[in-house]
This record gives C-alpha cells, sequence and structure tokens, in this order.
C-alpha cells in the first residue's frame, strides 16, 4: 500500500523537477543520456546520500532515456525493468490515462505544475485543447531535438 504511493510520488517528482532542468542544462532533446538524467537528479536533490542508484531511479530513466539506453542500462546491471509498461504507469500517474507521453508533453505539464497541484484528479488530466505552448505528443513526436 505505502510502497505504491511512494512510488507514485516519486514518479510526480521526475514528472515535476526534471523537465526544466534538462532543458536548461542540455537544451531541448527528444531524449536524455543517463549520465544527464543522473546530473540532473543530483541537481535537483532528487537521489539519496549515497549516490545514484539506477534500480531507484528507473522511472527517471523510462522518462527522459531512448528505450535503447533504458534497456543498456538495465543490461548492464542484470536488471529486468519493462520500458514500455514503466512509461504506462507514468502515464497513468502523471496524466491520468495510458496515451504515452513525449519530453515536450512532459515540459508543458512541468510548467503547469508549478502552480498546480501535480496529478491530482480526473479534472486535472493532460489537456492539449488551447495550449499554445504544446508541440506534439505520443513517443514519436517531440517538436524536435534530435
Amino acid at each position: 500500500m505505502f510502497k505504491e504511493f511512494f512510488k507514485k510520488q516519486k514518479i510526480k517528482k521526475y514528472a515535476k523537477k526534471l523537465p526544466q532542468d534538462l532543458k536548461e542544462n542540455y537544451a531541448y532533446q527528444k531524449h536524455y543520456s543517463k549520465e544527464q538524467v543522473d546530473a540532473a537528479l543530483k541537481r535537483k536533490r532528487l537521489v539519496g546520500g549515497g549516490g545514484i542508484a539506477v534500480t531507484d531511479n528507473c522511472y527517471a530513466y523510462a522518462m527522459y532515456c531512448s528505450s535503447e539506453e533504458f534497456n543498456d542500462i538495465h543490461e548492464n546491471l542484470a536488471e529486468t525493468c519493462n520500458y514500455e509498461s514503466m512509461r504506462g504507469e507514468i502515464s497513468t500517474t502523471v496524466f491520468n490515462n495510458s496515451e504515452d507521453f513525449s519530453f515536450s508533453t512532459l515540459l508543458v505539464e512541468s510548467a503547469k505544475s508549478e502552480s498546480s497541484s501535480f496529478g491530482s484528479s480526473a479534472n486535472d488530466s493532460f489537456n492539449t485543447s488551447g495550449d499554445s505552448s504544446y508541440s506534439g505528443g505520443g513517443a514519436d513526436s517531440g517538436g524536435g531535438g534530435d
């Protein structure tokens, strides 16, 4: 029960605090490297005092790294995490739906969350209508970067 609650809280923190940092430090990209995500986690103080533990930050890697990089990260550790499954959990937690997302949707949502509660109810679910800053959706449309 509490484990699920804390997992969702961690996902929401990653979605709220990392997009702006990644964009400011590495420019807009469709995907970021593990090293870039790790550096952002440190800057935002989202890691424990013992340093970066891959198993603790799988959801951050699923949000911001490509599926290939995510699989490489876990292959090196003999860890079995499923990229698509984790992204589905992230989408449900952050956007209250099961549609895929891109860095641009996380960036827009993190900007909106500065003044509201993040992913708190079905009424707050992600909506692109009338949002001129939104530049695409889904896994393949990031609005630029590569």
